[in-house]
């Protein structure tokens, strides 16, 4: 589960508004955008998403340019370079056939020589390597520092508004003391590609294997001022726009100057409680793939716009607008299957789970490497699972076994890692289970569910590994009336070695806190979640940035607290005993997980 279903903001976020109430009356008045100051500015233009700096400089021809705005019709590959440096030697061959095959498309190739060498001996030194692109002799490291640039090899792709997409090495061919015969990883490309097609860049980083490069100096030269066209529009488009976008699912669209600033008050909120992006994990514990809260640096950044007047800047810094499939996240659904039959939700009451079934009627079995379910009517709905049943397979109640998807709060749309997808098998049945909350009018809904299919969608040659969903989970318990900090306890045995590559806990209104541990077969524990303050109205899929391998005899071991205390605002009724149940008054304690067994 990943990155990037989509996000139901609509209620949920209102219901957030409401703590800042009072910050509300002052978005009235607009401040008026005031020159930056000096808490206005920032040192940025090297995290990928970022604006690269504004660093002048002239190459081995005298001709000026600017780092920011080196690209062509559709961007610029920069590559730092030493000619003395055998892993640049190696990787020189491949640059010139990328100069050949990407050039014509509308790249800009720029050689970054950081060699103690004229201009004239860079310029030979790249010629004879057939390099054709624009060299620029760097040895002061005005240009690796601006980019903290780590390695010689080290390539950086940026948009053709001087968006850094990229950073890291160009394959994983050469290295110190790597050789190997033919490229494993082939970063890249596959990023040049991705970007060509529309696509978010799945791979942004990679470590360089090269010569080092000194340490990064000259912070302060770079400081510049911070503005919304140079630097917040980018922020804002990578961690809100997904959402807060004309034809998004949350309210208040982000996606220009004159939006922003009359929500700014409400934003500069929401950011500095870290309330929104919605993120509940534990910084110290994991790595995340999906990981969407603000890092420190970039609330500063937020911050000093704010103080600094919120300073327009210069509007030919603006980034590339980001496009949008009308209805969906993903970029363009391959199959579209909608539930037969529409469903009336009243204005007020409790409205039991409703379940729809749905035959996929596919020719063949199906790989699925994206998917999206949404609402017809979001903002009465407040979760969708699907589960999968096999042709045949005898219809199960609940929602636990063969887990397919969801569209919960705080899930975007799902993508699996790459060379891995979850299965459909021809003539399959998917099961959607939704639970509907009234909102006040009555809502006819009709949900869909819509999936991207890998190339070979058959995966005849089985190129393709497995997802597989599962989950750890405890239906038999009892919260006691009042109990303030209830634990409940679950797991799951593996039986095959495979790797961990998400995880998933769900639980209801009287879920306080999750933790979730892998034990090896001696005892030994390893913490991979904890979310210390878990919130029932932001759930989320945690996607590991890394897989972790897992043995058989290894387990999952879960444990979920439950406040059932008056203490607790949103418990329904704190003198009632909580069971398992379906309805938000009952409770679940479900950790879900995504694995590829081997």
């Amino acid at each position: 589960m990943k990155s990037g279903l989509t996000l139901l903001l609509s209620v949920l976020f209102c219901q957030l508004l409401a703590h800042a109430e009072v910050g509300m009356a002052a978005v009235a008045k607009e401040a008026k955008p005031t020159a930056p100051t000096s808490a206005s500015l920032s040192s940025f233009g090297y995290r990928v998403g970022e604006r690269l700096a504004d660093v002048k400089f002239k190459d081995v021809n005298g001709r000026e340019g600017v780092l920011s705005q080196l690209a062509g019709t559709r961007g610029a590959v920069i590559v730092m370079r030493d000619a003395e440096c055998p892993v640049s030697q190696r990787y020189a061959p491949r640059l010139a056939e990328f100069e050949k095959e990407y050039t014509s498309q509308g790249f800009n190739f720029v050689y970054v020589d950081v060699s103690p060498y004229s201009a004239a001996e860079a310029k030979q030194s790249a010629a004879s390597s057939n390099l054709q692109g624009r060299v620029v002799l760097d040895t002061n490291h005005t240009i690796s520092n601006a980019l903290r640039a780590a390695s010689t090899s080290e390539v950086f792709l940026a948009d053709q508004h001087g968006t850094l997409l990229f950073r890291g090495a160009i394959d994983d061919q050469y290295g110190i003391s790597v050789h190997k015969d033919a490229p494993g990883q082939t970063w890249l490309r596959k990023a040049i590609a991705e970007h060509q097609s529309g696509k978010d860049i799945v791979t942004t980083q990679s470590e360089a294997s090269g010569c080092l490069l000194p340490d990064h100096a000259g912070d302060i030269m770079q400081n510049r001022p911070v503005t919304y066209h140079n630097r917040i529009s980018r922020l804002l488009a990578q961690k809100c726009e997904m959402c807060h976008r004309a034809g998004g699912v949350a309210p208040m669209p982000l996606q220009t100057y004159a939006q922003v600033t009359a929500r700014k008050t409400i934003i500069d909120y929401m950011t500095s409680k870290r309330l929104m992006p919605p993120w509940n994990a534990d910084p110290s514990v994991g790595h995340w793939a999906n990981d969407r809260s603000l890092s420190e640096q970039e609330l500063a950044d937020l911050s000093n716009w704010f103080k600094a007047g919120s300073p327009a800047g210069n509007a030919k810094e603006a980034p590339a607008p980001r496009t949008y499939v009308a209805g969906w996240d993903m970029l363009k659904p391959d199959a579209v299957l909608q539930i037969a039959e529409p469903h009336t939700v009243p204005a007020q009451g409790v409205v039991e789970y409703q379940y729809s079934y749905l035959k996929t009627d596919f020719d063949t079995d199906k790989w699925v490497t994206a998917m999206e379910i949404r609402a017809s009517a979001p903002k009465v709905v407040h979760h969708i699972l699907v589960f999968l049943e096999e042709p045949g397979a005898k219809r199960r109640a609940g929602g636990i076994d063969g887990f397919f998807g969801a569209l919960v709060p705080g899930t975007p749309l799902t993508t699996f890692p790459e060379g891995a997808a979850k299965k459909i098998p021809k003539g399959a049945w998917l099961k959607f289970q939704i639970h509907y909350q009234p909102n006040g009018t009555e809502q006819i809904d009709q949900a869909k569910i819509a999936f991207q299919f890998a190339n070979d969608a058959t995966n005849t040659d089985a190129r393709l590994k497995e997802v597989k969903s599962e989950s750890a989970f405890n239906a038999k318990f009892e919260i006691p009336p009042g109990a303030a900090n209830h634990p409940i306890e679950a797991s799951y045995l593996f039986r095959k070695p495979g790797k961990l590559t998400a995880l998933m806990p769900h639980a209801h209104l009287r879920g306080k806190a999750w933790k979730i541990e892998l034990v090896d077969p001696d005892g030994k524990r390893s913490l991979l979640l904890n979310i210390p303050k878990y919130d029932f109205n932001w759930q989320t899929a945690y996607q590991l940035k890394e897989a972790i391998l897992v043995q058989p005899g290894m387990r999952i071991a879960a444990t979920a607290w439950y406040d059932n205390s008056s203490d607790n605002p949103a418990n329904p009724n704190p003198k009632a005993a909580v069971h398992f149940g379906e309805q938000t008054f009952e409770e679940m304690m479900i950790a879900y997980f995504d694995w590829i067994p081997d």
